[in-house]
This record gives C-alpha cells, structure tokens and sequence, in this order.
C-alpha cells in the first residue's frame, strides 16, 4: 500500500528484501512472462473516432514471432489496417502477413479459408459468401500462437517460426473438407504477377504482387505450402471462373480449391513459408527453420522465443492488470520491424536486386520513421542493442541502393513516402546514442546528410524532405509548422550523431539550423504556427487550428520542441505561466487532432507529460504520466488509445512504467517521472538495471526521494551513460506531491545544445 514520506523508507527495506529473494530465486532461469500477454488487447477501439482509424490501436491477434517474416492472423469484414476488428462476428480468412497498428490497410497476403460444402463460386473480395461466424468465447491468443472454433465447427489453429507456419485446420467428422487459398487477397488489390500452382498431390506454390501500404509501391512476395496427407481433389480459380482439376491460374484474382478425404475427423495440417525472392528461397526458409510435422514443438519454440524478448525486463508488484497490460505493450514492441533476408541471407534491395546480408545480422523491412523514432527506437536500442543496429544498417543499405536518401517509410523493398518529416535520420540517431552501434556509422552519416542539404535528394523514388529549399532558405517550411520541426528535430538528431563520431563541423551546421523553430513561434499567440514564403502567418491560428499541422493541432505541436525546451519555456513568459498552459493541456488526455487538448493516442505528443521536467515541476510530470497509464491503457480489446503503429504507443507505455522517457532526439538522456512496478530488473547486453519503485501502489506516484547506486539524486533527467553498465535506482514513492524534489533550478535537465 500507499504511505506518507515519514513511513516509506521503513517500507522500502522491508519490500527490497522480500522482492530481493523472489527475483534471485528466480534470475537462475527465465520466468514464465508469456502468460500475461493478451494478443486481443488493441483489436477495438480505444478513443473517439478521429478520421483517421486512429480510434484503435490496428493490432493482429495472430500468430507471430520476434520480428517475424510472416504474421498468420484472422481477417474479419471491416478491413482495417491490423486486418482484425474485435467487434466483428465473421471470419472472412486467415492471411500470410499483417502490420501492427497501423493506420492504412496493407498486406493480407494469402489467405487460407476451412469451408464445409460445395464451392460454387470463388470467393472473391466482394463475395462474403465464405466468411464464417464465431464467438470470441471460442477464440484463443497467446504469444506465436492463435485457435479459434468457427461456427461451422471447422477448429483453426495457427503458430510460426520466424519465417514459417504450420496450421491445423480441424474439422467436423464426416464434413467435407475444404481448404480455399486466395491468390488475391492482398487487401490493396493484386496485380497480373501473381499466380498458384498446385504440385504434385500435397503442395501448393505460388505468388502475390500488391501495392504497399499508404504508397503506390508495388511488391512482390512468394510462398510454398506442402500439406501432411494428399488432396482427394483440386481446383483452381480465376476471375470468375473455377477450373476443375487444372493445376495452374495467374492473374490478379486466383486461387486455389483443395478438398481432402475425410471420414475420420481429423485434421488438414499445412506448413508454409514465405520469401520476397523467389519460391525456391521459400522452400529452403521452410526446409530449415520446420522440416518435421510436430506442431506443438513449434508453438513451444515459439512461446520460447518470446519468452526470451519479455524477459529482458522483470517486473514484480502491481496487479495482474498492470503486468497484462506491461508485458502485452513490450510484446507489440517486438512485431516490427520484421527480418526481411531469407536463411540464405538473400533479400531483395531498393534497386531491385538480389542483395545478401552477412551472416549473423539481418535486413530488416517496415521500418516507419515518424512513428519509431521518438520511443520504439530507444527502447529497442536499451534491450536489444544488436537487433537494433541491424536495423540501422537496414537503413544505410537501403540508401545505398535506393537512390542516396533516406526512405520514410520503409517497407519491403521500397519507400512508400508515408508521412511527413526525416525520422529515419533520428532512428540512426537515437540507436547510436543509445548503444546500438554495429552499424557503418560513416555510410549513415552520408545518408543523412544527402537528406539534410541535398534539394532534390531522392530515396526510391521518393523526394526525401519535401521542402527543403524552402528550409534551408527560410529556415521553416511554408504553410506546415509541423513539417518544420520534424526537419529541426531531425537536423538537431544529425547533429548529435555527427559531433559524436567526431565530425564537429557537420555539428555546428546543423545545431543551428535547429533553432529555427524559434522563427514559427509567434509571441501575439502564444503558439508555433506556420509561415507564408513572404514570411506573413499563414492564418490566425487558435489552438483548435489543424492545417499545417499533420494529425494534430496548433495547441499539441507547440510543444514539440524537444531539444529547446528551456527557450520554449522561456518564450511563454517563464515556467509558471508554461505550467498552467500544460495543466489546462492536460485537461483531457485523448481529446482527437483538432483540440487544443492533449492527444496522447498519437505521437506527436508522446514527449508532452515530459514537460513539467523543464519547468520545475516533476510531480506534475509523476502525477499525468500515471493518469495517461491508469485511464488510457487498459487490459481489454480497447486497451490502446490510439494506432500502435508498429509499437509506437506500446513503447511510450513501457518508458513510462520504468519511470523514464527518451525525449531528446538523438540524445543518450531519459527524464524521469515514477516507476509503476515495486521493481523492475532489466537485462542489458553490459549489465543490470534495477528499478526499486519502494511504495508503488495505485495512487502513489509521487516521487519524494532517488538514489542512484546509493548516492542521493534529485535531477529528474539521467545519462543513459550512467545505467548503460548496470545501475540501481532506489524511488521512495508516495501519495502525496513532494515538491521540493527536483524542482530547484540546477536539477533541470540540461542544455543539449
């Protein structure tokens, strides 16, 4: 329970050692953590509808592995960008690949369909008449692992490898047996280049080219799939047509009808892989990572995998609520960016050849820079250091072969462009400075300077930073203030990696051309608002103002000046009148883009509760971050507030838990507010961190004293240098505002210039 600043230190000891005993007893092996994790948690929606499909978080419930090639999961009829919608009743299949939390519809590559009757028709996107109903009461989710029992009684079950998968479809004794894998299905339509082949008796072959997710990019992607008993019968289909016994069909709409002997009831089980080079490449994927037939030594493997990732961090206390909702959030943070080389180390590159990743590291696909850099990236970079600099160099090679630039928003082989700003230059950033360095630092300094100061420059296709003339010249970009300060957080980022490989004249360009947000602030308001080319605003902004601001209001983006918080601060007039500015923000903490309040299920405002910091208030920071927590994220479908984008929101969540957040782009620093857990031990590649939160229990947020390896601290802000080789944060927590600690002057986090 909860005490008052003179009882908790009693109270400290008392739960170190207790916790102490348990942890050790326990550090000898891994703990059981997947059992806390709900697949289901963020397939509804989780705030008021903002116009966007920002009003869900997009998670699959499937099956899926660490950073997973495939991702088998149910589609239902809304065809929202996760592929499943909680609220829905029917199944209409279960596809091949997904993207968690996104907000445009993408993948959906090859879905299977059980059917018990006569296929009369081929099911078509239009034709809904295969979806099945079911009961969320016959449905079942955990890590790798995904069941469910249609009406119709056909059970599905589903797990992977990272590029595998192996299904049992198991059917009703004496039903008719059917199997429909829809060539087609890819939810952004298919192209001519996409064809199956049925092979022998017991394979099918086959592949897909689609159009990525919010671009117009198209990919290409391949799959084998060999089945444990032969088919009684086969068909394929095309277009409208279905062709009975014929073997092969290409085009933009086939598929496949396979019908199996069933007097038994036992089940059809397949295995399939996918690659984006070739079907052989598929074939050698599934040869090497699931040459038996034991599906539950996949499914274990599975859950020992993930296993393994949750275990990097151990918490102890809080409700089963709180560890459901912790551990479900680091799972979604493990989803993407997912490997993209095959077991051969082949990938397909920006350019449109076969490149090989050498062995031991791997390239890396969906990496969407607006929506990683601000916490996915760190986080990753915190607990998987390796992991994280090979989607660095991910990133470089993609350069490399795309054209010099950076992409956006990578996916498969290419860039879709998809939003606003550089984020991938404060990816490469903010890996560095938080220790994930085995990348060619050189070769992304290049990159990311071609985007910073080359007008024109181009990453497949795509112009890298739209604008850019404009920046340079005028040091904003006119008409959208928040293009602007991605392009200065951006700039600061490239600064911050340059100074720190030693190139200290790329530092001092480009240090100061993040200071231009200063020329978007306008005194008369109070508020960051764009500028015309002749320098006049654009419109008389009020805090509801949405053009110029990409999902967001004037009110939100104003805040986001990360790396000059001090002169933002210092432009409202000083932190008292800064802090009733952030008070009234708060009011409501998912109020949709067009308010002037916060909008926490968006990342633009990830870094916002982080404020109070700057203006020597940490208890408001303790006190917001908790209520985010307590009445945002819940442990039911609705549980995340906002798109996930690819563990956007899922890693502010578990920052916020430890009691820290990576504000600064590219800056090795976190600021602090409290942790949730009564401790949390991480496992890092050099060392131990320990997180004591002595007094944590609900309604008890309030930081009232820190020590640090023993030492007394009162800053609210810490190098990651200090914890990067293990560390002990000792909190003393309690339910009452304490503020006198961290509120004095000199323990405001410091300049970053």
């Amino acid at each position: 329970m909860c005490h008052h600043r003179t009882s908790l230190k009693f109270l400290v000891s008392v739960l170190f050692m207790t916790t102490a005993m348990a942890i050790s007893a326990a550090s000898a092996r891994e703990l059981p953590l997947t059992k806390y994790v709900d697949p289901f948690i963020g397939t509804s929606p989780g705030g008021s509808g903002f116009g966007f499909n920002g009003n869900t978080g997009d998670v699959f419930p499937g099956a899926d592995f660490p950073r997973g090639m495939l991702q088998w999961s149910p589609d239902t009829p809304s065809n929202l960008p996760g592929g499943y919608f909680y609220p829905d009743s029917m199944i209409k299949g279960f596809s091949l690949r997904h993207f968690s939390g996104r907000g445009c519809v993408c993948m959906q590559d090859f879905a299977f369909m059980p059917f018990i009757g006569n296929v009369t028709a081929p099911p078509m996107p239009d034709n809904g008449f295969y979806a099945e109903p079911f009961s969320h009461g016959n449905e079942t989710a955990s890590p790798g692992f995904y069941s469910v029992r249609l009406d119709n009684g056909v059970r599905v079950e589903l797990t992977v490898t990272k590029r595998t998968g192996i299904g049992r479809f198991i059917f009703p004794k004496n039903a008719g047996e059917t199997l429909l894998i829809n060539g087609g299905s890819s939810i952004r339509g298919t192209t001519r280049n996409t064809s199956i082949d049925i092979v022998g008796s017991d394979e099918l072959r086959g592949q897909a080219t689609a159009m990525v997710g919010c671009g117009k990019e198209l990919y290409t992607i391949y799959f084998v799939a060999r089945f444990r008993r032969p088919f009684k019968s086969f068909a394929t289909w095309n277009g409208p047509d279905i062709n009975n016994g014929e073997r092969f069909s290409d085009g933009p709409k086939v598929g496949a009808i396979l019908s199996f002997n069933n007097s038994t009831g036992r089940s059809v089980e397949v295995k399939l892989a996918v690659s984006f080079v070739s079907v052989a490449n598929a074939e050698a994927n599934l040869n090497a990572e699931d040459p038996g037939w034991s599906f539950e030594a996949v499914r274990r493997s599975a859950d020992a995998a993930w296993n393994k990732v949750l275990n990097k961090i151990v918490v102890t206390g809080g409700t089963f609520a709180q560890k459901q909702i912790f551990y479900t959030a680091l799972y979604h943070c493990y989803f993407v960016p997912s490997v993209f080389n095959d077991v051969n180390g082949e990938y397909i590159g920006m350019d449109g050849k076969i490149h090989k990743i050498p062995r031991g590291h791997s390239q890396y696909e969906n990496i969407s820079g607006w929506d990683a850099y601000r916490s996915t990236t760190p986080l990753m970079a915190l607990l998987s250091p390796a992991e994280e600099s090979d989607i660095a160099q991910s990133l470089v090679n993609d350069a490399e072969q795309g054209g010099g630039g950076l992409p956006r928003w990578e996916q498969a082989y290419h860039n879709s462009g998809g939003m606003v700003g550089d984020g991938s230059v404060i990816i490469l950033a903010d890996a560095y400075a938080f220790g994930a360095r085995d990348f060619d630092t050189s070769a992304a300094l290049k990159a990311m300077l071609v985007d910073a100061d080359k007008v024109g420059a181009m990453s497949d296709g795509n112009v890298v930073r739209k604008g850019l003339a404009s920046y340079i010249k005028l040091g904003y970009v006119p008409g959208s203030a928040s293009v602007t300060l991605e392009y200065e957080s951006a700039d600061y980022a490239l600064a911050q990696f340059a100074r720190a490989i030693g190139k200290v004249s790329d530092y001092d360009k480009f240090i100061s051309r993040a200071w231009n947000w200063k020329r978007l602030y306008d005194p008369s308001t109070g508020y960051i608002q764009p500028r015309d080319t002749a320098g006049q605003w654009v419109e008389d902004v009020t805090p509801y103002t949405r053009a110029g601001y990409t999902e967001g209001s004037a009110s939100q983006y104003t805040w986001m000046v990360p790396f000059d918080l001090k002169g933002l601060i210092a432009s409202m007039a000083g932190k008292s009148r800064a802090i009733e500015r952030l008070n009234q923000y708060f009011t409501h903490l998912n109020a949709g883009d067009t308010s002037p309040f916060a909008f926490m299920g968006n990342e633009p405002c990830e870094g916002d509760p982080w404020v109070y910091d700057y203006a020597g208030a940490p208890w408001l920071t303790q006190e917001v971050v908790r209520r985010i927590q307590d009445e945002l994220f819940t442990d039911s479908p609705s549980g995340i507030p906002g798109n996930d984008d690819g563990g956007a929101l899922s890693s502010w969540y578990v920052f916020s838990a430890l009691g820290m957040y990576p504000l600064v782009p590219g800056v090795g620093m976190y600021v602090l507010g409290s942790p949730m857990f009564a401790k949390a031990v991480l496992h890092l590649k050099n060392g131990t961190v320990t997180i004591i939160g002595g007094g944590a229990a609900p309604g008890c947020p309030y930081v009232h004293s820190l020590e640090v390896d023993g030492r007394v601290w009162n800053k609210p802000w810490i190098n990651f240098s200090k914890i990067s080789h293990g560390a002990t944060m000792r909190f003393v927590l309690g339910s009452t505002p304490y503020r006198e600690w961290g509120s004095l002057q000199e323990d405001a986090p410091p300049p970053t210039r």
